[in-house]
């Protein structure tokens, strides 16, 4: 499958991670790709890299924008990309060279929709890392509603939660983009649209391997006080339910309030770190 696949980074002062980013995209063993790098107002190097690296390679596109937030320069890329399909990396960030090969090798199937891949997260203070999202995970059971199916997923780990470790198509990307007026768990509304907007015959598929490497550690204080901060997590429970709609069955009631204790408890948790 040769298929071209957009990958769209933004970057905020990242100059410290930005070169190994870069170079862990270019290094893919799927080479029909473009890469977008959307400079979201940097102070730092960040920018000059970045046009450093497009000097040297013309799959590389720079945007200077000013600061706007990264959902901002996400919507950015998915206005200039072009390619089928679309992945989504943050700049302090790197992926395995076969990241994009393993995530496109599933659409070969037409009735995926999404793939998803597991995550190593490298906590930089300590040296260490964890493994994620590697375990089998069912798919969904015959008479299950698409709904109920991803709330099961939303309750069960976190690997619905981020709008990185995946590939989209990019004509059901289209239809959507990031909601700019939110600061928290915006990424697990895009792929909640996104999944919205998937046939219902459609599927999810894991590639059971760790081929993200999200680096723990590089989180602003903002970043943490947003996570931190109960109001925040209330109004993503409010945006699921909305998203669930008005009359949700018994089966999607029992995952939310299941959910909504998750939710709880990784609050508590953030509060503790």
């Amino acid at each position: 499958m040769n298929s071209k696949v957009s990958i769209i980074v933004p970057i905020y002062n990242t100059e410290k991670y930005l070169s190994n980013c870069i170079d862990s995209l270019l290094n893919q063993t799927h080479q029909t790709i473009e890469i977008l790098l959307i400079d979201d107002g940097s102070t730092d190097r960040s920018g000059e890299i970045a046009d450093e690296y497009a000097k040297k390679d013309k799959r590389i596109k720079v945007v200077h924008q000013k600061n706007s937030g990264q959902s901002a320069a996400r919507n950015k890329g998915l206005k200039l990309a072009t390619g089928e399909y679309i992945s989504f990396i943050d700049s302090d960030d790197e992926v395995s060279k076969t990241f994009i090969e393993k995530l496109l090798n599933p659409y070969n199937n037409p009735h995926t929709a999404l793939t998803i891949c597991g995550i190593r997260y490298n906590w930089l203070k300590t040296k260490t890392h964890k493994d994620v999202y590697i375990n089998h995970i069912r798919q969904r059971k015959k008479n299950e509603s698409k709904k109920a199916y991803i709330l099961y997923l939303l309750t069960i780990d976190g690997r619905l939660y981020s709008s990185v470790n995946k590939l989209y198509k990019k004509d059901i990307v289209k239809e959507i983009c990031f909601d700019e007026e939110l600061n928290f768990a915006e990424d697990t509304k895009f792929v909640l649209d996104y999944l919205s907007n998937t046939d219902n015959t459609s599927n999810i598929s894991f590639v059971l391997e760790t081929l993200y490497y999200y680096n723990y550690g590089t989180e602003t204080s903002t970043m943490k006080k947003t996570v931190s901060d109960w109001q925040n997590w209330r109004t993503s429970y409010n945006n699921l339910k909305k998203w669930v709609g008005k009359n949700p069955t018994l089966q999607e009631k029992f995952w939310l309030n299941l959910i909504h204790a998750r939710w709880h408890i990784s609050h508590i948790r953030s509060k503790l770190r």
